[in-house]
């Protein structure tokens, strides 16, 4: 086999790769090209978001995200004493007692507004409050958090009433999504596949041609070399004639006759 491959694309007539030897080399072409091609850019480049300047116009969001890329907290901290049902702080002071508990019985027993006695919520045991805001505050954010837990089973209900049906519309959204997705999958491996099949009729109609030429190629170099093998053959019978006539001639002491140009 000679050191020199020369590689074709007809992948359906061509049986050269399995030579002992072919593969290897095509597998060192290809590297070689590889080597030559550009660099692909990397799944990390890929990924990665453009260089964008946010919040142009807004110098306080600017500041946020420059104190998120920085990874430091939040300051002031958000306040998360909404979202729990802490007891009021007790008093420490006898005094302060004294005068919440005359303060709400007084307010209780004019009946111009609506307060709340703290001894009726606490043991005998058990110190007041300090005093009759810290209780409303308290249970303000008692009822707060009571609502929300209304809203979730509310939302909890509607979603078991009414979440089925929903889910079930969902679920046919996305089904007929993945039937159109595999339509399109099974039209474009149908194409790929025609076009395999458009090369290999086109492929297998050129071998055709080739065989016929390649034959008529190898009886024309055939009669060419019968044709160089019977000149050459002609050439030296020629030449020994030639001789022959020359010696003969000097044995019957002829004169010797110039060859004419040719």
């Amino acid at each position: 086999m000679s050191a020199q491959i020369t590689l074709d694309a007809l992948a359906y007539i061509d049986k050269q790769i399995e030579e002992p030897g072919v593969r290897s080399t095509v597998d060192k072409l290809i590297e070689a090209e590889k080597k030559r091609m550009p660099k692909p850019p990397s799944s990390t480049a890929l990924l990665s978001f453009p260089d964008i300047d946010l919040f142009k116009g807004n110098e306080l969001l600017q500041q946020e995200l420059e104190r998120v890329k920085r990874g430091k907290p939040m300051e002031p901290k958000l306040d998360l004493s909404r979202y729990q049902l802490d007891p009021p702080s007790l008093s420490s002071s006898t005094t302060t007692t004294t005068e919440a508990t005359s303060s709400s019985s007084s307010s209780s027993t004019t009946g111009s507004e609506t307060t709340i006695n703290p001894s009726s919520f606490l043991s005998p045991s058990e110190e007041l409050p300090e005093g009759r805001v810290v209780w409303l505050k308290a249970v303000d954010n008692a009822n707060a958090q009571l609502e929300h837990q209304n809203q979730r089973i509310l939302n909890l209900e509607l979603v078991q009433k009414f979440g089925g049906n929903s889910w079930n519309v969902h679920n046919y959204q996305m089904e007929y999504k993945l039937s159109l997705l595999r339509k399109a999958v099974d039209d474009k491996r149908a194409e790929i596949n025609e076009l395999h099949k458009l090369r290999k009729r086109d492929q297998m109609d050129a071998a055709e041609s080739f065989q016929r030429l390649e034959a008529k190629w190898a009886e024309m170099i055939s009669s060419t070399l019968q044709v160089e093998v019977a000149s050459a053959s002609m050439e030296a019978e020629l030449q020994q004639l030639k001789v022959y006539e020359t010696n003969l001639r000097k044995e019957l002491d002829l004169p010797l006759v110039e060859p004419s140009p040719q």
